[in-house]
């Protein structure tokens, strides 16, 4: 069982708590790990961080220790492609085994975070991750914690892992660039390349470039080729806004495909289109601020896209939470 000490009376006793040692602007971490075995020549050290009494170990059956939970909780939480980093002060952290879509159930989440006496910390779901990145942390808020309300939690909560990292697929991506004036070289296309730089953090690889006019049937016999070419993704460039020659909603429609979304709850990118044709390739309608902002909605909608996760006209609703960028 747990049993507090005199630090200067626990020689030969075992930590049952990483001690933590913080030197503002150098370092942070334990100054001894649990397990740790003290010694004299220990409680200078002890005492030099502010530790009169320390907690050692007894050992009991009812009783789970820190690094126990969050080992626990870890095994409850974590899904595909994810992994744990060691117990280090009471706290196991995930990471990302290789790149892709981070997924998580939020109502589950929730439950736990309300059980009492126990916390896991994510970053948000769908966020788009790099292997090796972290994404969420697991601990119990006192030092043990109960086994039956471990066991709570778990039948709370059992299914289906709480977090997981869905892998990018390989895509092939084509782009049609409307407007009259890149079309007769009044200037120059600046919206294509950065569609190419963005491509770079996925798999995806550009199979055709169609420049047209502001014409409707032109765009809508451009997007119909690149379907016919097998582009998995068709990104149109131009002609999103309300303006009398912005044609290319209705150049999408004319496809035939299903717009699941013409319009987001997001700024940058309100202007936004979202379309599936029938065979389930997917059409989007990218507005200016793509060209010119670091981040807009179409950041938000193509991790998903790569990763094979469909959109519903909900999902683009639920956006606007968060959806100031």
């Amino acid at each position: 069982m747990l049993r507090r000490m005199k630090t200067t009376d626990a020689v030969g006793h075992t930590l049952c708590q990483d001690l933590t040692q913080i030197v503002k602007d150098v370092s942070k971490g334990p100054l001894f790990k649990r397990g740790h075995i003290l010694t004299q020549e220990d409680i200078p050290q002890l005492l030099a961080i502010g530790k009169k009494h320390v907690y050692v170990w007894d050992g009991h059956d009812d009783i789970v220790h820190e690094e126990d939970a969050a080992r626990f909780l870890y095994q409850l939480c974590a899904g595909a492609n994810i992994q744990p980093t060691a117990p280090s002060e009471g706290k196991i952290e995930s990471l990302a085994t290789c790149d892709g879509l981070l997924q998580i159930d939020l109502p589950r989440l929730n439950h736990i975070n309300t059980y009492g006496d126990m916390m896991v910390a994510t970053i948000p779901t769908f966020s788009p991750v790099k292997k090796g990145q972290r994404l969420a942390a697991t601990r119990i808020i006192p030092l043990f914690i109960e086994q039956e309300k471990l066991d709570g939690v778990k039948q709370l909560i059992s299914g289906q892992p709480v977090l997981s990292v869905t892998p990018y697929t390989v895509k092939r991506v084509a782009v049609v660039t409307t407007g009259s004036e890149v079309f007769n070289g009044l200037i120059d296309d600046t919206f294509t390349p950065v569609i190419q730089e963005k491509l770079q953090a996925f798999p995806a690889e550009m199979i055709a470039h169609y420049t047209v006019d502001d014409v409707r049937e032109d765009i809508t016999a451009a997007i119909n080729k690149a379907l016919a070419q097998g582009a998995d993704i068709i990104l149109c460039t131009g002609g999103m806004s309300v303006d009398p020659d912005d044609l290319t909603p209705g150049a999408i429609k004319q496809t035939g495909a299903d717009i699941i979304s013409y319009g987001t709850p997001v700024f940058p990118g309100a202007m936004f289109l979202l379309a599936y044709t029938e065979a389930g390739q997917v059409i989007m309608g990218l507005p200016g601020s793509v060209m010119y902002e670091k981040q807009t909605v179409f950041d938000m909608i193509f991790p998903r896209v790569m990763a094979d996760v469909a959109v519903s006209a909900a999902d683009i609703a639920a956006l606007g939470h968060g959806g100031l960028l």
